[in-house]
């Protein structure tokens, strides 16, 4: 029977309003307190009346100020503002503003049982003041009677009249309650759709990306896949003829052998590539910590490059898994520039990393008599490792020294521990 539930997003009411309502409040209070018999009988300093009109100001303004937390406690507040004025003659403002805040934003059987007692108490009210005489103590006879009329005298009110006032008073507080909640409600439901439509664009997005990324795997699939696996073919009967021929080179039979491992590692990488594309987004890939990192050197001198490295972190297994696999990209990346661009200059390659001082990587090679100014543009390599940098919230900076002669890369990105 007391069930309620909360009507919108219960967020609170502008100050404004509050003001609004309390301004309301206390203008109708003293209206009705000085058409009443308290107030009449107080303009001819009846001590009986002057107390009563005492104790009622306080407890208007009071009301005025409770006002303020009708959205916490609307029910208490609707009870005491229709219980009040049965006792001190404050009119029905209070009651009937109170109960539209709560049929405002509260719905359920506690709402209309409360609103069954404000329309009994409200009811009263106008009865008894309708009952009192002279018109200067009565506001209904006061609102009937005709502008000429003397205060002094008692205009006739007929049952109907006072029977439309006090209805006017319920209907205009509930009908004001039910246009907030309605205007509440259509509120609440306007975000609940945006929010779902929100929704629905991100799940649809995701799907396209999904289907996207499949066609992507399928594509680098067929086509990838087939070309590493006839290289590391040609490789292995490369190597198996290099082995049965007994003048063959060892240098041949040596990278042919490397040849089918790295097209072998290039195919397990794929598989491992398009796995990922095609896993749900948000899915992260297989941890690459820091501690492989001279793996990624190891690879590059078996295939022929000249490295000098120095490799130092410090609790590296414990850097968090975008770091560690972004320092592998950005290292293989430098590795492999050098290798297109300066081939056969030996690369002299720096790392070291904590959790107190970041990474810091620096490489540098030297320039080829024959690269003239081919490296003054903007290289693809570069710019992705630019990019990558950038996302970590790194720095990077690389270029020719003053003769032109070595080529110079720096790259500082700040630690991210798990």
């Amino acid at each position: 029977m007391w069930r309620s539930e909360v009507v919108g997003d219960g967020d609170a009411p502008p100050v404004w309003r509050s003001l609004l309502y309390a301004l309301l409040v206390c203008l109708g209070s003293l209206v009705s307190m000085a058409f009443s018999p308290a107030g009449h009988a107080a303009s001819s300093s009846a001590g009986w009346a002057v107390l009563v009109v005492l104790v009622a100001m306080p407890v208007v303004l009071g009301a005025c100020v409770l006002l303020f937390w009708r959205r916490t406690h609307p029910f208490a507040l609707a009870v005491g503002a229709a219980l009040v004025p049965l006792v001190l003659p404050i009119g029905n403002t209070l009651a009937f503003v109170a109960l539209a805040a709560l049929v405002g934003r509260r719905r359920g059987p506690a709402v209309w049982w409360t609103a069954g007692l404000t329309t009994l108490t409200s009811s009263t009210v106008v009865i008894r003041d309708a009952l009192a005489s002279p018109n200067s103590a009565s506001l209904t006879r006061t609102i009937f009677a005709p502008a000429d009329t003397p205060p002094e005298v008692t205009t006739p009110v007929s049952a109907a009249a006072v029977a439309l006032l006090a209805a006017l008073g319920i209907g205009v507080s509930l009908g004001s309650g039910l246009l907030v909640r309605t205007m509440r409600l259509s509120h609440a439901a306007s975000h609940r759709a945006q929010a779902e439509h929100r929704i629905s664009s991100r799940l649809g997005d995701e799907v396209a990306r999904s289907a996207e990324r499949e066609r992507i795997a399928r594509e680098v699939h067929d086509v990838m896949g087939h070309r590493l696996s006839i290289i590391a073919l040609h490789a292995g009967v490369l190597e198996g003829a290099a082995k049965a021929s007994d003048t063959g080179d060892p240098r041949v039979q040596q990278s042919a052998h490397l040849v089918r491992e790295s097209a072998a590692s290039a195919v397990e990488d794929l598989h491992s590539l398009l796995d990922l594309l095609r896993e749900p987004l948000g899915t992260e890939p297989p941890p690459l910590p820091l501690s492989r990192l001279p793996q990624v050197v190891e690879e590059a001198v078996r295939a022929g490059q000249v490295v000098a490295s120095s490799i130092f972190v410090e609790d590296a297994d414990h850097a968090d898994p975008t770091l560690s696999r972004a320092v592998h990209r950005i290292i293989q990346e430098i590795l492999t520039n050098a290798r297109k661009h300066a081939p056969g200059q030996m690369v002299t390659l720096s790392v070291a990393g904590s959790p107190s001082g970041g990474i810091s990587i620096d490489a540098t090679n030297p320039m080829p008599p024959t690269a003239g100014t081919a490296v003054q543009g903007p290289l693809r390599g570069l710019v992705g490792l630019s990019e990558r940098v950038e996302l970590l919230g790194g720095t990077l900076l690389h270029g020719v020294d003053g003769d032109g002669t070595v080529f110079h890369v720096h790259v500082d990105l700040p630690w991210r521990g798990l």
